[in-house]
């Protein structure tokens, strides 16, 4: 069973309220491969970075870093009553320049889960409605409120609001699973642009390509194509801020035969072309 308690967007910011009965593959959100914050109201998850995972029980947030997204992982449970809000990383940019606050960096340093006690689980229940009151509502009030709510979150967790999760032991057989997965996401890493297909990666990790593709996709939630792209993606993302390259060369450099295509995967990943991307790069 999943009931969707709330679903809404404004520019920059995207909220789900949904409570599921038991652990679902598919997701429901607005954005893929943005900065999260997930917050459980009742109920249970797990999360998983690297080798460790937590458990997130009533009144735990967790702040999902972007470029953490595919070796990080938010699943399990038999009930669970959560929210979720997504943040595209241009938002963060531009409102972080207007606080005088690096957003980006405060996802870096807080990536993980934190645990609220009973009055910063009320405050946080405070912040929920006025999110949900206001996300998606007609009028500039409404999108500021929300926007205003979700900077409070990070402030007060800033200002010392939570404890770090304890980091809880598996089953054996759950983080063999992962560890594997973990140790495929790490060599596709350092190796993005030279992987040509599927059949490769699962020779190289002596492992049939369908459980590949299976395991990849519950333990990440990206296929194995999708995660190699986000890779090749963020590589681009240096080379066109930080050389001379020409986008053939980028492209090349990265492992794409047409540029053609690098230009679509790159605009699926950043909502901008490549060429777009380095003159926004240039301005700053």
């Amino acid at each position: 069973m999943k009931e969707l308690v709330f679903s809404g967007a404004c520019r920059g910011i995207g909220v789900s309220h949904i409570i599921r009965d038991c652990d679902f593959t598919e997701t429901t959100g607005y954005y893929r491969n943005e900065y999260q914050i997930h917050y459980i109201c009742e109920g249970e998850r797990f999360f998983f970075i690297s080798q460790r995972g937590y458990k997130m029980v009533r009144g735990a947030i967790a702040f999902i870093d972007k470029r953490q997204i595919p070796t990080t992982n938010v699943v399990g449970g038999k009930f669970h009553n959560r929210l979720l809000i997504e943040l595209e990383e241009s938002w963060l940019l531009s409102m972080g320049e207007a606080v005088g606050f690096d957003l980006l960096r405060f996802f870096q340093d807080y990536h993980g889960v934190f645990l609220l006690n009973e009055e910063e689980q009320k405050y946080m229940q405070k912040n929920i409605s006025v999110l949900e009151n206001s996300v998606g509502k007609e009028g500039e009030f409404c999108e500021a409120q929300a926007k205003i709510a979700v900077i409070q979150m990070i402030l007060r967790v800033c200002a010392g609001m939570g404890v770090r999760a304890p980091e809880c032991r598996f089953p054996q057989e759950k983080m063999m699973r992962y560890m594997k997965v973990h140790d495929i996401t790490d060599y596709i890493v350092g190796h993005c642009e030279e992987i040509s297909s599927l059949d490769e990666l699962a020779r190289l990790f002596y492992i049939d390509k369908s459980y590949l593709s299976r395991i990849f996709k519950e333990v990440t939630n990206f296929t194995v194509n999708e995660f190699i792209n986000c890779q090749r993606i963020g590589k681009a993302r240096l080379l066109l801020a930080e050389t001379e390259k020409t986008m053939e060369e980028v492209a090349k450099e990265l492992g794409y035969d047409s540029l053609a295509y690098f230009d679509r995967v790159f605009k699926k990943y950043t909502d901008m072309t490549p060429l777009q991307y380095r003159k926004m790069k240039k301005k700053r």
